[in-house]
């Protein structure tokens, strides 16, 4: 047999190996999509409304108090915050979290803008929508760094802020987002996803790998094979360029919001300095570390980061 026939045939096997471990396992290519408008465990205060023909998920928790905008980040969705929720209810505020477009339970168009500051104006105009101004605005990573961008180029919307884990500053991104760049990114995202690189990620945004429970693993898992749900994360991985943003960056000491910073200080994803950068550059906020804690606190630590939030909504007096 030649080097040649021979080396085809590994490769074949190789590929038909790959393909059948993938398929045992439920990954990439044999993960099955949950079609758009789908929503898996859908409770009576799951809402969608359309804007610009993009239907976006949301939910809304109605309260004769104070309205608080929850906003996911990267990867994530309206999940991230069903911890936190039910102590801010049980506070009286009226309590909204949305999908941002791309993510969760609402649309992923295909050749969308992702880039964030196309996600900004459309937070804008979902908040305009809803009739929602002065609200108090709470954003985790990617979500906070919207926030950021609120605070500067809507301040009508945006009261108090509550940034949790917040991007806005230069970083080294995180592996999952640097393979982005790489390419045919889309197509071995799809290859490879499924539970197993969900679990993968969990453990890095997560301190405690005790949290990366079976049912986090699904909740995440779910949204993520929703139609065009892998494209639209390489989408906005590619779009995040800190030198497009640096004018808004260096607008951030502009921001005169009374501003609670709570920050996980084990955070892989986005390092404790920038958290001090934010404490230097807001002249007008409050430095919260939580210790054992990684990039998600309204997760980790959802009852210490609610009452964070709770205690800085209504200072003792």
């Amino acid at each position: 047999m030649s080097k040649i026939k021979m080396f085809f045939m590994t490769t074949c096997f190789s590929f038909l190996a790959l393909f059948l471990v993938l398929a045992a396992s439920g990954c990439g290519l044999f993960v099955k999509t949950i079609p758009k408008g789908e929503i898996l465990g859908k409770v009576s205060e799951d809402r969608y409304v359309m804007i610009d023909n993009v239907n976006y998920h949301y939910m809304e928790y109605p309260g004769p108090g104070r309205d608080i905008f929850l906003l996911h980040g990267f990867a994530s969705s309206t999940y991230t915050w069903e911890k936190v929720i039910p102590y801010l209810t049980r506070q009286g505020y009226h309590v909204w979290a949305l999908d941002m477009k791309g993510f969760g339970w609402s649309d992923k168009p295909e050749d969308a803008k992702y880039d964030t500051i196309t996600l900004m104006q459309e937070v804008n105009k979902w908040m305009d929508v809803m009739g929602l101004k002065d609200v108090v605005f709470v954003g985790n990573s990617l979500g906070g760094a919207i926030a950021v961008l609120m605070a500067i180029e809507h301040p009508d919307k945006t009261g108090e802020i509550v940034l949790i884990d917040s991007a806005g500053y230069p970083i080294k991104k995180p592996l999952a987002i640097r393979m982005a760049k790489i390419p045919f990114a889309g197509e071995i995202t799809k290859l490879f996803f499924g539970r197993c690189v969900v679990k993968s990620i969990l453990k890095e945004v997560l301190f405690n790998d005790e949290m990366v429970t079976e049912e986090r693993i699904d909740a995440y898992f779910h949204r993520m094979s929703t139609e065009n749900a892998l494209d639209a994360q390489v989408a906005l991985a590619r779009s995040l360029d800190f030198d497009a943003l640096s004018s808004y960056t260096k607008r951030i000491p502009e921001i005169k919001n009374r501003t609670l910073i709570i920050w996980g200080e084990n955070d892989e994803w986005i390092p404790l300095e920038s958290g001090h950068n934010f404490s230097k550059d807001l002249s007008n906020s409050t430095l919260v570390i939580l210790p054992e804690c990684g990039h998600i606190p309204q997760e980790e630590k959802p009852e210490e980061t609610a009452k964070l939030i709770i205690d800085f909504i209504e200072p003792k007096q």
